[in-house]
């Protein structure tokens, strides 16, 4: 009875096996097809062709191991890639064609969190499970989606860390002025860092709006430089940190501390262009490879060797986004999409800035808010503590 009864179970479980390989092969799937649209053209070009570097390079790795392991079977990655020109209808366009017309597996993000905002629910109305890497608006994801999660922080945490850090040292920066673009992301940040300030008890006196892709500053840099803050905080997207920062010496306004959202990150566009001009410059500090995460510094050297400079946190949050879709493929072990995003919505996956687990909004439990700053040419973490391998040097 007990021999018989085995016999029927490796039955079984050979029967399912092969049923498995069988469906595996009548899929035909000989590679998995990722399709993305960036701004590779536009206003946004910069962070977005940092973009599509750390998705190519994320690619590549992944087809020199053999590709992604779908039950054993090693399967290549290839991407399909769009300009939307730095418009969200051109990338609402884009991703339609790539799921009803090129019939993708699976999509990654474009840049920036407008465009995100509005590809999310193409994602969510496809069902195509998708890690947004640039979206951090945390309006993305409060409307219950459950398709999308996030490579990045969300806004809400951003300004934790220098909130946190100008707190113990009130007694020579009690006053901030602010400039921030208007852009959806930029907005979030400066809601929040409004209400952080407040707490920490700093307060702000001048609030400056400026223009999406702003060039000429030195009417509000007048302005600002009346208003005399101790600490003036620039919430930006690239290039405008960079004519920010230049005009800032020609008005002859220097506060005490001054930091930028989005800057030094690009160290050719913005500390290369501006020298000693970016010395000091504080910035958020969304990911570093001098952090403790396993693979962290092999994926900063494996960048600049391959495209002659350091990796954005652009390229970075679009690597890790990557690594997030492989692990949640090879842990589902299919194809199947709603599978996977089951995967996505319980598991836990490594990458370069450490473990993500998604809460049901579909953001990474764990927060991580630091700074940086420019130390003799280089970005440098100076705060918290607990992370820094240096302290902020004042003033600007």
């Amino acid at each position: 009875m007990k021999t018989w009864f085995r016999a029927i179970v490796l039955a079984t479980v050979a029967l399912t096996a092969g049923w498995a390989t069988a469906t595996f092969a009548q899929e035909g799937k000989k590679e998995i097809v990722f399709g993305f649209s960036a701004s590779l053209t536009g206003r946004f070009a910069t962070e977005a062709t940092d973009l599509k570097h750390g998705y190519q390079l994320w690619a590549d790795e992944v087809n020199r191991a053999g590709g992604i392991s779908v039950k054993g079977q090693k399967l290549p990655v290839r991407l399909i890639e769009y300009d939307d020109a730095s418009d969200a209808n051109a990338a609402i366009r884009n991703y339609e064609r790539l799921i009803t017309k090129d019939n993708v597996d699976f999509i990654l993000s474009p840049w920036g969190s407008g465009h995100n905002f509005a590809i999310s629910a193409i994602a969510e109305k496809y069902k195509y499970p998708s890690v947004l890497a640039t979206a951090a608006a945390d309006r993305i994801f409060e409307r219950k989606f459950k398709y999308i999660f996030a490579a990045t922080q969300v806004a809400s945490s951003f300004y934790e860390a220098l909130g946190d850090y100008l707190e113990t040292v009130k007694g020579d920066i009690k006053t901030v002025g602010i400039a921030y673009e208007n852009f959806l992301f930029t907005q979030s940040l400066h809601d929040y860092l409004l209400k952080k300030l407040a707490a920490v008890g700093v307060k702000v006196v001048a609030d400056e709006q400026y223009p999406l892709g702003g060039q000429d500053f030195t009417t509000l840099l007048t302005k600002m430089k009346a208003a005399n803050p101790d600490a003036f905080i620039a919430i930006n997207i690239m290039p405008s940190s960079v004519y920010l920062t230049r005009q800032m010496v020609e008005v002859g306004f220097k506060p005490k501390l001054y930091a930028v959202n989005i800057g030094p990150m690009y160290a050719q566009e913005f500390t290369g262009q501006l020298g000693k001009s970016a010395e000091r410059v504080i910035e958020n500090g969304f990911w570093h490879p001098a952090l403790p995460y396993k693979g962290a510094q092999a994926f900063y050297d494996e960048f600049e060797k391959r495209y002659k400079k350091a990796p954005s946190t652009d390229a970075t949050y679009a690597y890790i986004a990557g690594t997030i879709m492989q692990q949640a493929i090879e842990k589902a072990g299919t194809l199947d999409r709603e599978k996977v995003a089951e995967t996505l919505r319980t598991g836990k996956f490594d990458t370069v800035l450490g473990d993500y687990e998604f809460d049901d909004r579909g953001v990474n439990k764990d927060q991580l808010s630091f700074i940086t700053q420019v130390q003799d040419g280089k970005r440098t973490v100076v705060w918290p503590k607990s992370v820094s391998s240096s302290t902020v040097k004042l003033p600007y």
